[in-house]
């Protein structure tokens, strides 16, 4: 779609992954994405037994072009990714770019993030993901640059008027603009994870392999992050319910102990999960239950337990 040199132009294909989506927030983004992208695969999560679910009809209906696929299950964001690569991949996409369901993109987004994308690789860098800026729509704050030290994470503000790219060890899914050939060298998404830690397994095992990663502080996307959130301090925290926080915590413990996963990452998560379990057990409507669903989290990653939780 967008012509970045001499040779043909890039075909863009988007992937959007639903699960029970707000249909008023999915218009949204599929106008957003119609003068975008080439084509659209839309991989529904939402179970077949909903009454409310979305069907090839509805899409027709609002004159969407997409190629619309549901999975009559939730089989987790990781697979759904990796159904929606493949369909990319089979008609002939040279990239993907991930939405989740209530993201909204503005004009030119995805022109933005191929520019800086071309002008990195005419650099000799191995481009990996190149994403936005998000602005969260429920706390208004600008996200940060990951990079990890030794023992410290260190969360680099990043200037939505700043025109260089803004390096980082991982990129958040949703807005993540990602060359085909790289997916084919590092391999997709882990589905034994279901959701949570998905985007940041691959960002860190795409960096083992040479690949750098950015954020366009230009290209600001709007996104919404967890259910609620709470300030601690200065600080914005997101909240979300007792059932993802049981997979960020059962992830979190299984990746620990994966030698495969950079070291400096592990060392963190390792000081970071006993407050995950006791700020999610305080913040929980039954913080019993939620204690001892967390404790079970920790059993399930250690026991090789995973996927869909039962």
């Amino acid at each position: 779609m967008i012509n970045t040199s001499s040779q043909k132009p890039d075909r863009i294909g988007a992937i959007v992954v639903l699960y029970f989506p707000n249909q008023s927030l999915l218009k949204r983004l599929l106008q957003s994405l119609v003068h975008e992208v080439d084509q659209i695969f839309v991989i529904d999560n939402t179970p077949s037994i909903a009454v409310d679910r979305l069907t090839h009809a509805w899409f027709a209906a609002e004159n969407f072009n997409v190629m619309y696929q549901s999975l009559g299950n939730n089989l987790g964001i990781a697979q759904a990714q990796n159904i929606g690569i493949k369909q990319a991949i089979s008609n002939h996409c040279d990239h993907v770019v991930f939405f989740d369901q209530d993201s909204a993109i503005p004009p030119n987004m995805i022109q933005e993030l191929l520019r800086y994308e071309k002008l990195l690789l005419d650099q000799s860098i191995k481009v990996g993901a190149i994403g936005p800026l998000f602005l969260d729509e429920k706390t208004g704050e600008y996200s940060k640059a990951i990079r990890h030290g030794r023992l410290l994470v260190n969360k680099i503000n990043v200037d939505p008027n700043d025109n260089e790219p803004v390096l980082a060890d991982y990129l958040i899914s949703s807005g993540s603009l990602i060359r085909v050939e790289t997916l084919k060298a590092t391999g997709f998404m882990r589905e034994e994870l279901f959701i949570d830690w998905v985007d940041i397994e691959w960002g860190l095992r795409a960096n083992k392999l040479g690949y750098s990663h950015f954020i366009i502080p230009r290209a600001i996307m709007r996104h919404s992050i967890g259910d609620d959130f709470v300030t601690l301090g200065h600080k914005k925290i997101n909240l979300h319910n007792d059932i993802r926080n049981y997979y960020i915590v059962r992830n979190a413990c299984y990746l620990l102990l994966d030698p495969h996963v950079d070291k400096r990452w592990r060392v963190n998560i390792a000081f970071k999960i006993p407050l995950y379990i006791i700020f999610y057990s305080l913040t929980s409507k039954s913080k019993v239950n939620s204690f001892i669903q967390l404790l079970r989290a920790c059993s399930d990653a250690m026991k090789g337990n995973l996927g869909k939780v039962l």
